[in-house]
């Protein structure tokens, strides 16, 4: 039994944010100031590619915390976290906003760990 719960909390996903002040990219409009630059990832893990093991908690990123037998994985969750931070910092607005899915697979189709990556400018 201990051997199966060290299993789930080892494939266990992760949902973070990180933050920079610094921005030296173009595509800032009319001289406006960044506030910081964001990056969020969720991270979660699949076996045979659909049935889920665990995935990151977007209620609470950057926390140990799982959602265990849930797939969280979704661009939804990626920008309700962007949403978050938003509110957090009091951006106006968020520019340069890009998305991107990755999927890799251990042992062919066995286990797979995909995660949603998302990144953005917040502005005044």
């Amino acid at each position: 039994m201990k051997s199966l719960v060290l299993l789930l909390l080892a494939c266990a996903g992760c949902a973070t944010v990180h933050t920079a002040t610094d921005y030296h990219g173009v595509g800032i409009e009319n001289g406006e100031r960044p506030i910081e630059t964001v990056e969020i990832e969720n991270t979660g893990w699949l076996l045979f590619k659909f049935i889920p093991l665990g995935s990151g908690d977007p209620a609470h990123p950057n926390e140990s915390g799982c959602r265990l037998f849930q797939n969280t994985v979704v661009l939804q969750n990626n920008l309700d976290m962007l949403e978050a931070e938003m509110k957090r910092v009091k951006a106006g607005r968020a520019v340069n906003l890009t998305s991107r899915k990755t999927d890799e697979s251990i042992f062919v189709i066995l286990l797979t760990r995909h995660a949603y990556h998302t990144s953005a400018v917040l502005l005044r």
